[in-house]
């Protein structure tokens, strides 16, 4: 008889769907702005920047989740204000700011006498060691971010096209740069309970490229990304848990399958930001 009927094993079991559902719809639709506003490494920044936030929590006995979200939300700050203030480009800032707290982060763990499963976990992703205190934290980071997305929807979208004409138009660059950093932090941290920090850029990115393959239309790419996002991680939870393999791996591997369908099969490549123009896009929404 299989684990699913432990009543034990089930309650495991739903709390890894529910995360997943909802990580899955949130780094697709994060995703999507990243892959806009061609942020891709600040994805893989972050997630690998955060292992010294994983470490700090672990030496100072935090809840994990806790300690590398407020650590990864001061990442994408400090690398928000290296990039304005040191006059370096944003990927310069990124790898100076990532680097250096990976660097800290491997020091940290180091010097640890062993590692604990808790930490191996946000390293390769144990999506069934989900508590229900971490869906919670899953769910209510979701659903805020989505609900910030939803509101000022016509605003990110005008920074993403283009952030210059924005600021013009009397939006606040900086408010609207800084938010999606907060928010691409969060949704780091969030995933990698599923994907693990080393692959959750793959959750991040993979799906908005998928959709990219198959419309030149933003709402669609918003929907197909979600479509995507949600196949990937869904089908990839199923695979670790039968299979007994990572479930970042499982999932990232999906999800790229994926990509690789579309590519093959879809006829639509042009790139979004050239389909059309930014008042039309606009018009769309």
């Amino acid at each position: 008889m299989h684990l699913l009927l432990d009543p034990l094993h089930y309650a495991f079991m739903q709390n890894a769907f529910i995360g997943t559902v909802a990580i899955g719809i949130l780094c697709a639709v994060i995703g999507s702005f990243v892959v806009l506003l061609r942020l891709a490494f600040i994805g893989e920044g972050l997630a690998h920047g955060s292992l010294a936030g994983l470490a700090i929590g672990y030496l100072l006995n935090w809840d994990l989740y806790l300690a590398a979200n407020f650590y990864t939300v001061g990442l994408a700050l400090l690398i928000g204000f290296v990039h304005a203030k040191a006059k370096v480009t944003l990927d310069t800032a990124i790898g100076i700011i990532f680097s250096t707290s990976m660097a800290l982060g491997i020091a940290l763990i180091s010097s640890m006498k062993f590692y604990t499963t808790d930490l191996t976990g946000y390293l390769f992703g144990s999506v069934l060691a989900i508590t229900p205190f971490d869906l919670r934290i899953i769910l209510g980071a979701s659903v805020l971010i989505l609900l910030i997305i939803i509101l000022f929807f016509k605003e990110f979208v005008f920074y993403a096209f283009d952030p210059e004409m924005a600021e013009v138009a009397g939006l606040s660059r900086g408010i609207l740069h800084y938010s999606m950093l907060i928010m691409i932090a969060i949704t780091v941290v969030i995933a990698s309970q599923t994907v693990g920090i080393i692959l959750v850029t793959a959750l991040l990115i993979i799906p908005a490229a998928s959709a990219q393959q198959w419309t030149h239309s933003l709402k669609t790419l918003l929907l197909f990304a979600i479509i995507f996002g949600l196949t990937s991680a869904v089908i990839g939870l199923y695979i670790s848990y039968y299979f007994n393999v990572a479930s970042g791996a499982s999932i990232a591997l999906t999800a790229a399958v994926v990509f690789l369908v579309s590519l093959i099969f879809s006829r639509e490549r042009q790139p979004l930001r050239r389909s059309f123009g930014l008042k039309e896009t606009i018009k769309k929404l």
